[in-house]
């Protein structure tokens, strides 16, 4: 770890998200006669029963890669989808089990990860390779076709493809997502036990980058980073959540939820908390132009660019008459192109078994 890059540490306060995140309100555009960059709803698979796309990633010449699940005669499925610039395609052959992560250095390199599992495409065939019991995936990431990391929310250990094997690598902390900026310079971020916690690799080690102290607003209360985008060495975003049991008005068990959200400007690190009730961030993405889109929430979620100090929101496009479910955004290398994947299903009803995997995408 560069310990020049945690020189100081800010305390914790709301002055860092706009009011609305702060406050759970709904909130449209920043300032006066600003808006928030187009999102569309892109393409809505029509496969038969139901399907999700729970991860999705875009390499620089415009393919886009996607993984997830159907269910074949009651069994869930490994689903792999691929957009060439022209035409989308269903991979014959996708891997059986679930998927739930994939990241690509070329068409002809793509790995998919599942329960235990992780998969790689050739741009011919398959071929699995085990990542041990009890290790499922839920994000990964790589700097080349010999240095792929995975990470699993549940475990205090990565794996590692240095291009012959997967091998186990032990963390300081329980790692939900992973960056990897450059060979010898990849970040993670999860939680180590009730706080949240940002980890760094340099080449040999992990160690826990030192972050603000978080105060938690109830005894059971958890705090956990869900994803974590690294825009350069004074720039890196972290979000999440949260958590905590209470009880409503009436008395009645209730689950609270507040946003998380860090910031390191190579200087030190902001974290701030939103208020009761807004819904924990889960992912966060270079915009290609300085900034970063930031997701709220899984389910009917709200967008939010942030430049600078400034927050723009636009809910995610859905048609009529759905709910959406949006879980993984990706960035087109060298560009301000990026595409969300998840799915749509009729509204009120999440489990309906005519939900269909669905994509999202910026102009």
């Amino acid at each position: 770890m560069r310990t020049v890059l945690v020189s100081g540490i800010s305390a914790i306060g709301l002055a860092f998200l706009p009011a609305a995140a702060a406050s759970g309100a709904a909130h449209q555009g920043g300032q006066a006669g600003e808006t928030a960059p187009t999102w569309r709803l892109a393409k809505v698979n029509t496969l038969p029963g139901d399907d999700v796309l729970d991860d999705v990633t875009v390499l620089g010449n415009g393919s886009v890669w996607a993984a997830g699940h159907r269910v074949v005669n009651g069994t869930r499925r490994g689903l792999v989808e691929r957009f060439d610039g022209r035409s989308w395609k269903v991979l014959p052959g996708s891997p059986s089990y679930e998927l739930t992560a994939v990241t690509a250095g070329s068409d002809k390199n793509v790995w998919v990860f599942g329960p235990g599992k992780a998969s790689r495409w050739n741009g011919r065939t398959w071929t699995t390779f085990s990542l041990g019991s009890g290790f499922s995936t839920t994000d990964a990431d790589g700097t080349g076709a010999k240095d792929v990391w995975a990470v699993a929310d549940s475990s205090a250990s990565a794996r590692h493809w240095n291009g012959s094997s997967w091998r186990s690598v032990p963390l300081p902390a329980h790692a939900a997502a992973v960056d990897a900026y450059k060979a010898g310079d990849v970040w993670a971020a999860g939680a180590k036990g009730t706080r949240p916690a940002i980890m760094r690799w340099n080449g040999k080690s992990w160690a826990l980058v030192p972050t603000p102290a978080i105060k938690l607003p109830a005894r059971d209360a958890a705090a956990v980073l869900t994803d974590i985008a690294v825009l350069g060495p004074r720039n890196v975003w972290a979000v999440g959540g949260v958590s905590w049991e209470g009880a409503d008005d009436q008395g009645d068990d209730k689950i609270y939820d507040r946003p998380l959200v860090m910031h390191w400007n190579g200087r030190s690190w902001t974290a701030s908390v939103g208020a009761v009730n807004a819904q924990p961030y889960t992912e966060v993405e270079p915009d290609g132009a300085g900034g970063v889109w930031i997701v709220q929430s899984d389910w009917n979620s709200t967008l939010w660019h942030v430049t600078g100090s400034t927050w723009r929101s636009t809910p995610i496009p859905r048609k009529a008459g759905t709910d959406a479910a949006l879980f993984s955004i990706a960035r087109r290398p060298g560009t301000t192109t990026l595409w969300g994947a998840g799915f749509t299903a009729p509204q009120g009803d999440p489990d309906d078994p005519s939900a269909n995997g669905a994509f999202w995408r910026t102009n």
